[in-house]
């Protein structure tokens, strides 16, 4: 009972106050986590959102633009290009530059499922950490064409370098969002 208590305490569900016991915390929310390494297929789950993928390019032998790179060297890479559509409205469009080392010829089917699914279940890689760089950005003219917006409309952009356990890159990626169709919580505490 009390490790299911910590766990509640830790996700942000509750909040114990010594001598009154444990208050239930608004938890009526959608996350994109930034914190955790969670596939877009776990997120629309675990959000129960409606939401489909439509893949726009898939294109081999590709270098990592250097905005994308972290100081890292240039690698041969995959590049899938995929637009995600919430509720009838394109919302995401993601740019994975895959390691072609790590895995190549990835199939069009592990592309429009989860390729998070396809290297951890169907390669049998470990995914182990990414780093996340975050900016608002001017929509560019590919943002304008897939995701069917006005060039006002602002764009949070997501960059990741995501490594596996024995510290290889995996993929790179430019994550597309509107930004007016974005939403991100945390929960933080400061004190237990």
């Amino acid at each position: 009972m009390r490790r299911a208590v910590k766990l509640l305490f830790d996700e942000g569900y509750i909040q114990t106050i010594r001598g009154k016991g444990s208050i239930v915390l608004n938890s009526n929310r959608v996350t994109f986590p930034f914190s955790r390494i969670e596939s877009y297929k776990e997120l629309v789950a675990n959000n129960h959102l409606h939401s489909e993928n439509d893949i726009l390019q898939m294109t081999d032998h590709v270098d990592v633009p250097k905005n994308l790179l972290f100081g890292a060297p240039s690698l041969k890479s995959q590049l899938i290009v995929r637009r995600r559509i919430v509720d009838q409205v394109p919302t995401i469009v993601d740019y994975d530059y895959i390691n072609e080392q790590v895995a190549a010829d990835i199939p069009k089917q592990a592309a429009l499922n989860s390729l998070f699914h396809y290297f951890e279940h169907d390669l049998g890689l470990k995914i182990n950490y990414a780093i996340k760089h975050i900016t608002v950005e001017s929509a560019d003219y590919d943002d304008l064409k897939y995701l069917g917006i006005e060039k006002y409309v602002p764009i949070l952009v997501v960059r990741s370098e995501t490594r596996l356990s024995d510290n290889r890159i995996l993929s790179y990626t430019e994550s597309r969002h509107r930004a007016d169709k974005f939403s991100s919580v945390e929960f933080a505490r400061r004190h237990e």
